[in-house]
């Protein structure tokens, strides 16, 4: 201990390297960051499954509108309409309890990944980064998202396929057992490059602004409001939604099942040749309002879900 103290005291003491200001350092996005391996993994699945399940019917709308070539659908609310009229409003719902098992495991990888790159890059140490650091912010999501296709792989393929299902009505447990036989373990990784495409540049946009936001939002300890938490996640989910679009509409071409007649979807780049060549340009932003619509309130509900469970249960 004399020999620490006699160490410590010959280093150079800054303003910023105070107890005082050690303890509490502002600025410092710690709240998450500084949570058990247990608590992280099980709040990040909890706020996946509620994220998930509130925006469920919106991401079904999705899927249909970026599948069809025909012009079936003039609107997001057009093919809400046309689904619950023709099919119940079950139909809505359509693969949501696969797509729950798919997502805790996912969202946890996605989040708590999160957390552990930017622990390991010490991003959150306000004494080496006082604001933060953004690239390092963009590589740690990047790095969890690339984690996260193991799951999100046959995860968004089981959901796509069950939402775009229109046979005779059998129950999602039995069409989900079929998707399974038919397609084997390897067909449920059908797309992983354009899934890896999509999610990379998806996390790095996202938890880059997430940080930017979250650190002009929380207190002197480091925490955030979950009305915090919800505008921070939203605000940068808007932005990564939108601007990957044309990533995920790639990726819903190439993991759905298509028409009887119809050539299915090979390659990334000849996907995007395709589209570009029968559609037009255009085609690869469909589904950018329903997507954002989606995807800002899913990150937004998690991470707010997330955030107040640290800080009621730190």
């Amino acid at each position: 201990c004399t020999l620490t103290r006699l160490v410590m005291s010959s280093l150079p003491m800054h303003k910023s390297d105070t107890p005082k200001d050690a303890a509490n350092p502002p600025q410092s996005v710690k709240a998450a960051a500084n949570l058990s391996l247990g608590k992280n993994i099980l709040f990040s699945a909890t706020g996946g499954v509620a994220g998930a399940t509130a925006v469920y019917p919106l991401d079904m709308a999705k899927t249909q509108l970026q599948m069809d070539k025909a012009g079936k659908y003039t609107s997001l609310f057009d093919c809400f309409t046309k689904i619950s009229k023709a099919e119940g409003i079950g139909a809505l719902y359509r693969g949501l309890p696969a797509n729950v098992i798919g997502i805790m495991p996912e969202k946890t990888i996605k989040l708590a990944g999160n957390d552990f790159f930017r622990n390991y890059f010490q991003v959150d140490n306000h004494e080496i980064y006082p604001n933060g650091n953004i690239g390092l912010e963009g590589l740690s999501g990047g790095l969890a998202g690339a984690c996260q296709i193991v799951i999100t792989t046959p995860m968004e393929i089981t959901k796509i396929r069950m939402q775009m299902y229109s046979g005779e009505p059998i129950s999602q447990v039995q069409l989900l057992k079929n998707l399974v036989a038919e397609m084997g373990v390897a067909g449920m990784y059908q797309g992983t490059v354009s899934t890896f495409m999509r999610d990379v540049p998806f996390s790095i946009v996202y938890f880059s602004l997430y940080g930017i936001l979250r650190r002009k939002l929380v207190d002197e300890e480091g925490k955030i409001s979950s009305v915090g938490a919800l505008g921070a996640s939203t605000g940068a989910g808007i932005v990564a939604a939108s601007s990957s679009t044309p990533l995920d509409v790639i990726k819903t071409r190439l993991q759905a099942a298509v028409p009887a007649g119809v050539a299915p979807y090979k390659g990334w780049i000849p996907t995007v040749n395709r589209i570009i060549a029968e559609e037009g340009a255009g085609a690869l932003w469909k589904g950018v309002g329903p997507r954002t619509i989606i995807i800002s309130p899913l990150f937004g509900i998690a991470l707010m879900v997330k955030e107040t469970l640290a800080r009621w249960f730190p």
